[in-house]
């Protein structure tokens, strides 16, 4: 059976449960909210599959290790439970979601937008601006925001 994860449905509630997580809101943890949800509807599974698992790659610094927490919440698939493997890479933002039996799709950041966001982030100082760059990202349709192969 394939599931279908309503991206404007559970956005705001995948936000919020990741921002209460993670501890507050910014531009890179949606990503990562944004980057599980498209995961999952690419490989057509659930939240918490038991056959999901993550490889994610990314520099591990703040504010890009930020997106980490977001594919956390969207998947369930974390460090503790084994499902989730980080890898670094200080080039891009991706994630390869597996599901068992090999099928796969691997979500990357843009490299424009992840330029824009650095350059963005640059100019700011406030946590306030922090979500309004956050919402910005929210709002990106998935063809601009990330390179997805499958």
């Amino acid at each position: 059976m394939v599931y279908v994860v309503s991206l404007e449905a559970n956005l705001d509630n995948m936000v919020q449960k990741a921002a209460d997580f993670h501890g507050h809101m910014g531009p890179f943890l949606v990503v990562g909210v944004r980057m599980g949800i498209v995961g999952l509807q690419k490989l057509g599974v659930r939240r918490g599959d038991d056959s999901l698992s993550a490889t994610v790659f990314v520099e591990p610094s703040v504010p890009f290790s930020c997106a980490i927490d977001g594919i956390q919440v969207t998947t369930k698939c974390t460090i503790g439970n084994g499902k989730l493997r980080l890898r670094n890479s200080t080039k891009e933002i991706s994630t390869v979601f597996e599901v068992s039996g090999g099928k796969q799709v691997t979500v990357t950041l843009n490299p424009v937008m992840l330029t824009e966001l650095k350059r963005s982030l640059r100019k700011i100082a406030a946590s306030e601006k922090l979500e309004e760059i956050a919402g910005v990202v929210a709002s990106v349709p998935d063809q601009e925001l990330f390179l997805i192969q499958q």
